[in-house]
């Protein structure tokens, strides 16, 4: 029974959900979705969208394709986490792809973005805090500003904010004590040795723009001989967790993401919902000024730790209400040596049974799906933009407490929502709930070649969401996944026949016995042996290339008789073997037979202007599957059998 009334959802698009500040924009964005008791789809990169790798990052962003608009009922950007390091190309085609296909509200983080409505995180404050706190807590009068690329809008923001500061304090000429970097560690650096080679004084103090450059500036100066923060006092932007646990702890300010991020909420809700009250803004989330050792405050370490909602050991395992142990920390995703697991793998059902096997590292979560292409396994069928329109949820792990651990499920080939349309992302989205959930939408991908989709169901204040634990669980899975596919091309390559694509004799020896361990006790096996008639005679009076013909018009014939599940082998040259297997008995073995001399017969007459025929003789055995080492017997009686055949047709074609 589906809900009476349908839950309203948003999508959030992010990147590198693993990240502090991902993380605040995620957590702002639950916890305000419950208060307006909307479901939250969340579609992620697992890296920074300045991952140098352009393909790998092609397979990244094509989940943000998966989204389809008109299953939402807006949508939040959050677009200074698709802007890094001055790439604007993922933005561009979020932009592209908005326009085309949104007719949705759209509510844009921290970066203007087509012209939709943006809500920003308060850094002016933050930065004229820091200046204030270098000013009047440590008594600096010179100081540096080491902001982002120049005209970049979050870097001009910081600088106008830190001469508005400085022109309050009293300290003239502030524009000149703006420096420009890159918001990456180089950047620190490479301003660290402008200090260090002279071109720049030493200032009292350099405020950083973020905590990136902030690390690379300290440690620099540190290893040139400059103590930090005996004669450089540096700050950063943004807390991260890096900057507390830098050799010297990063004094740091930590930005009202998870309010902006609420807010951005609250002003989605006005529009789809103008007659509803808004919710209030719980700030459970602490923001603001962290001193660290860099400016010459001291702080306790736990003190830090706390602030970041972490407890003195940031793998900590911990009892949940139910009494389950959450293990899904680095710690053990690494001592559950999963990637090792995965890699011996050489078959695909034997991967995906795996895979849910080391699904519980996730925990704890409600429900995780691994949707794949249909022809994931083949390797050769690349996927490089969008969806296939249909996919397979080939793995849905559904975690019940019980006295065994988490219990999981696979999806079978029969299940409703094991085949969908892409158009639908997921079946379990119209799931009837009593309260909102988050689902998290993660790239299947090798390279660009996109595989698929993985989704994690959470609670709406799940502890843990995409992280970099399930970040780096995923990324497991897609090696192996992709391993697997290109370990069963190269096993097919050595038990296939290379002309007629046949199984060989090797690949019907190996598929035999798996197919007999799938039988029920009273199944049964039917094997043909058929031979071509007079392929030496077509050779020798029409060419090898037309005895190469006739092969294949016998290979193709046995293929249109072969069911499914059936093993089509070509044994050696002009020698064909074909193994069913099932509630079988002699009958179907003769019906076969018959239908096999009609497409034969058939083929022939389309080819009248062929001076050859090309025919074959057949015999076939039925056995119960229960037989021991029976396949080599069984072959020499149907073989016998079919000599039979032959002779028998031989006399008729002589009358």
């Amino acid at each position: 029974m589906k809900n009476p009334v349908p839950r309203r959802r948003l999508a959030l698009l992010i990147a590198d959900p693993a990240s502090d500040y991902a993380q605040a924009v995620i957590t702002g964005v639950r916890s305000q979705c419950a208060q307006y008791n909307y479901d939250l789809l969340v579609f992620s990169t697992m890296v920074k969208v300045c991952h140098p790798d352009r393909l790998y990052l092609n397979g990244e962003i094509n989940i943000f394709r998966l989204l389809n608009y008109d299953l939402v009922d807006g949508v939040l950007a959050a677009s200074l986490a698709l802007y890094e390091d001055q790439v604007r190309t993922v933005l561009e085609h979020l932009e592209d792809d908005l326009r085309r296909y949104c007719r949705k509200p759209v509510v844009s983080l921290d970066l203007p973005l087509a012209g939709y409505p943006v809500v920003y995180t308060d850094d002016r404050k933050a930065i004229r805090q820091v200046v204030k706190h270098l000013v009047e807590a440590h008594h600096c009068r010179n100081l540096y500003l080491l902001t982002g690329q120049q005209d970049y809008v979050i870097s001009e923001g910081r600088a106008d904010a830190f001469c508005e500061q400085m022109q309050a304090e009293g300290l003239p000429d502030a524009r000149e004590k703006v420096f420009y970097g890159n918001f990456w560690y180089t950047g620190g650096e490479a301003f660290a040795d402008r200090l260090l080679s002279g071109e720049l004084a030493l200032p009292d103090a350099v405020v950083c723009a973020n905590d990136f450059m902030a690390i690379g500036l300290t440690n620099r100066l540190i290893s040139g001989g400059i103590k930090v923060p005996d004669q450089v006092r540096v700050t950063g932007y943004d807390a991260t967790k890096e900057a507390i646990f830098n050799t010297v702890s990063i004094t740091s300010y930590m930005p009202d993401v998870y309010g902006m991020a609420a807010q951005a909420v609250n002003l989605m809700h006005t529009i789809i919902e103008p007659n509803v009250p808004e919710a209030e803004i719980r700030m459970p989330v602490h923001h603001g000024l962290q001193t660290g050792a860099s400016c010459g405050c001291v702080q306790k370490a736990d003190d830090l730790r706390l602030l970041q909602g972490i407890g003195l050991n940031p793998n900590e395992r911990k009892r949940n209400p139910d009494g389950s142990l959450t293990v899904n920390d680095m710690q053990g995703l690494h001592e559950s040596y999963m990637f090792e697991t995965l890699s011996v793998i050489q078959d695909k059902d034997q991967i995906l049974q795996t895979i849910t096997d080391v699904s519980y590292l996730l925990q704890p979560y409600r429900r995780f799906y691994l949707c794949l292409r249909s022809d994931w396994s083949d390797p050769e069928s690349r996927c490089i933009t969008g969806y296939p329109e249909t996919m397979r949820c080939v793995i849905c792990c559904v975690p019940q407490i019980e006295e065994d651990g988490y219990s999981k499920e696979r999806y079978s080939e029969d299940s409703d929502a094991y085949c969908f349309q892409t158009a639908q992302m997921l079946p379990a989205l119209d799931d009837p709930r009593d309260e909102p959930v988050v689902f998290y939408f993660l790239p299947s991908h090798f390279s660009d070649d996109t595989i698929g989709f993985a989704v994690l169901q959470t609670a709406m204040d799940a502890k843990r969401s995409a992280d970099e634990v399930s970040t780096l669980w995923l990324r497991n899975v897609n090696n192996s996944l992709h391993m697997v596919r290109i370990v069963s091309k190269l096993i097919d390559y050595s038990i296939r026949d290379s002309m007629t694509g046949l199984l060989n004799r090797r690949g019907m020896e190996m598929l035999y016995q798996r197919r007999r361990d799938r039988l029920r006790p009273d199944d049964c096996f039917v094997i043909w042996v058929i031979d071509m008639d007079g392929l030496k005679y077509i050779n020798d009076h029409f060419g090898h290339e037309q005895g190469d013909v006739g092969l294949m018009t016998i290979a193709e014939s046995i293929r249109m008789i072969a069911g499914r599940d059936d093993l089509a082998v070509r044994t050696g040259g002009d020698e064909f073997v074909l193994i069913a297997a099932g509630a079988l008995n002699e009958k179907d073995g003769q019906e076969r037979i018959r239908k096999f001399e009609q497409i034969l017969a058939d083929k022939n007459a389309m080819m009248t202007s062929r001076p050859f025929e090309i025919t074959a003789s057949i015999g076939c055995v039925c056995y119960p599957a229960s037989e021991e080492n029976a396949l080599e017997t069984q072959i020499k009686e149907a073989d016998r059998r079919m000599y039979a055949y032959k002779i028998a047709h031989k006399k008729q074609r002589k009358n």
